[in-house]
């Protein structure tokens, strides 16, 4: 039996939306004050799960043709060119090295992966652009969300590192 992308698609999201549903039965549905934490991630997981069942019941096996406006759009993964789908790819593996760098890299080196992947090898574009785009990039996200907005990044090494130069300076 053949599955089709449509379908796949839809197994992936059941069963990140199982996991998600397990994972947010351990935070409080409701609080002394209104909704709690596990509200949102239950309700969005919830629906996660109704849609893709959806797909997989009612998705069919021929699909009919779809009409595109023309324009650089793909409307099936089947009926993409090669150099469509491998941009597709690196895509896919930038989000993959996002969820996996934020876990073990920190906040520096995931999003200079993330926008190398992306530009360089997705996208075509050259280097000298990509790493100016990376670090501007992490500048802005280091600086205006870490340090000014206090937002709590992602740490890994080059981010300590960087922190411990800060403290160091008297910036912190």
């Amino acid at each position: 039996m053949i599955i089709s992308g449509a379908r796949w698609t839809a197994l992936g999201l059941l069963c990140a939306g199982v996991a998600t549903f397990w994972q947010a039965q351990a935070l409080p549905r409701w609080g002394f004050d209104g909704p709690g934490t596990g509200i949102f991630p239950q309700v969005l997981s919830v629906m996660a799960i109704a849609l893709s069942a959806l797909v997989l019941l009612l998705e069919r096996r021929k699909p009919e043709p779809v009409e595109t406006d023309g324009g650089e759009a793909v409307a099936r993964y089947d009926l993409a060119e090669p150099a469509q789908r491998r941009v597709f790819h690196f895509y896919l593996l930038a989000l993959v090295l996002l969820v996996a760098g934020t876990w073990w890299l920190g906040f520096i080196v995931t999003v200079t992966a993330v926008i190398i992947t992306i530009m360089r090898f997705g996208e075509g574009v050259g280097w000298r652009p990509t790493l100016i785009t990376a670090a501007s990039v992490v500048a802005v996200g280091q600086f205006g969300f870490g340090w000014l907005l206090q937002v709590s990044l992602p740490a890994g090494p080059l981010d300590r590192a960087l922190l411990g130069l800060m403290r160091t300076a008297g910036m912190l």
